[in-house]
C-alpha cells in the first residue's frame, strides 16, 4: 500500500465521520432543539475543519508519516502473521495510554491537550477539537513509537482509522446515545468511559486514558466506570468561554505564562513547565492528585492524622 492509497482511505474515513458528526449536529441543533447550535457546534466545528484541512495538506505530519520513519529505524519487525494484529493492537494502544498520561500529567502538555477538554459540552466532533500542535505528538507515540517496536506500518494505518473512527462514537453526545453498549462495556472503551474522562468531577478526572480497549487503564489502575449517582460535567477546572475558538485553544499558554512570570527562580519555573496542572510553587498545590488528598481528608479527618 503506498502513501496515495493511505491517503485516499483515510480521507474516506474523515469523509464518512464528518457525516456522522453533522447527522449529529442536525439532528440535536435542528430536528430535537436538544442543544443550541452556537454553544455547542460553532467552535468545534471551525476547530474541526481546521485540524482536517491541515492533516490532508500536511499527512507528514500524522501517525502514518511518522511511522513509515520509525519503521525505517525499528531493530526487528514482527512479521505479517495474524497475531501481529492483535499484538499491535496492544502496542499501540500502550503508546496511546502513556502520551495522554503526560498531556494530563505535564502542565506544557497539559496546553497542548486542553483544547480537546475545554468545551462544556461533549459531541462527536469533539474528537477533532485538538491544538494543532498536537498532531505531531500524537503521530510521534503512535506512528513512530509504535513502530519502532516492530508493527508494521500498514497495520499502524488500519489501527489508527479503526481509533479514530471508533472515537468519534467515543465522543457522541449523551443526548443522542444516552444508554450504555451492553456487553462492551467490560473490554472496549466506550462513550460512558469517555464521559468520565471529560468530566471535572474529581472522581472521574485523569482517569480512561485509552480509546479502544480497557487494558491499560486496567493494568495500569487508570480505568473508572461512569457511576449513576455522579452525573458528569464537562470541562475544565479552570473557566473558559466554551464558544471562543482563541479561549479554547490558547487560554491555557496565557494562563502558564502567568506563572511563568510569577515564579522565582528557574527551578520553579522549570517545575511550571513539567509538574501536573495545579502544581504551585507555593505549595498551595491544586493537583488532581492533591484535591484528592484533601477531599479524602476532609471526609475522614482520623484517617489524615494517622497519615
Amino acid at each position: 500500500m503506498d502513501n496515495a492509497e493511505f491517503a485516499r482511505i483515510a480521507a474516506i474515513v474523515f469523509a464518512v465521520s464528518m457525516a456522522i458528526s453533522l447527522l449529529e449536529m442536525l439532528y440535536l441543533t435542528a430536528i430535537s432543539r436538544k442543544a443550541p447550535f452556537w454553544h455547542t457546534y460553532a467552535q468545534p466545528l471551525k476547530n474541526a475543519l481546521f485540524v482536517g484541512l491541515v492533516g490532508r495538506l500536511l499527512p507528514i505530519l500524522g501517525t502514518v508519516g511518522f511511522a513509515v520513519l520509525g519503521s525505517k529505524l525499528a531493530p526487528l519487525s514482527l512479521g505479517n502473521s495474524w497475531y501481529v494484529w492483535p499484538i499491535g493492537l496492544l502496542i499501540f494502544e500502550f503508546w496511546y495510554w502513556v502520551q495522554h498520561w503526560l498531556g494530563h500529567k505535564v502542565r506544557l502538555l497539559w496546553c497542548i491537550h486542553a483544547p480537546h477538554h475545554a468545551p462544556d459540552t461533549l459531541t462527536s466532533l469533539i474528537g477533532l477539537g485538538r491544538n494543532i500542535i498536537e498532531l505531531p505528538y500524537l503521530g510521534f507515540f503512535l506512528g513512530f513509537m509504535t513502530a519502532l517496536m516492530g508493527v508494521p506500518v500498514e497495520v499502524i494505518f488500519v489501527i489508527s482509522l479503526v481509533d479514530g473512527f471508533w472515537g468519534k462514537f467515543l465522543h457522541i453526545s449523551e443526548k443522542m446515545v444516552p444508554w450504555k453498549y451492553g456487553p462492551l462495556e467490560y473490554f472496549m472503551q466506550t462513550p460512558a468511559y469517555h464521559r468520565c474522562h471529560h468530566a471535572k468531577n474529581l472522581l472521574y478526572m485523569d482517569t480512561n486514558y485509552n480509546s479502544i480497549t480497557l487494558f491499560w487503564d486496567w493494568l495500569f489502575g487508570t480505568l473508572q466506570p461512569l457511576r449513576d449517582a455522579e452525573r458528569v460535567v464537562y470541562g475544565i477546572t479552570r473557566e473558559v468561554d466554551s464558544e471562543s475558538w482563541r479561549d479554547v485553544q490558547f487560554s491555557e499558554f496565557g494562563a502558564l505564562w502567568a506563572d511563568l512570570k510569577r515564579a522565582p527562580g528557574g527551578w520553579n519555573k522549570l517545575c511550571y513547565l513539567f509538574m501536573p496542572p495545579g502544581w504551585s510553587h507555593t505549595g498551595d498545590h491544586k493537583t488532581v492528585a492533591a484535591c484528592r488528598r484533601n477531599s479524602h481528608a476532609l471526609a475522614d479527618p482520623g484517617a489524615a492524622l494517622v497519615q
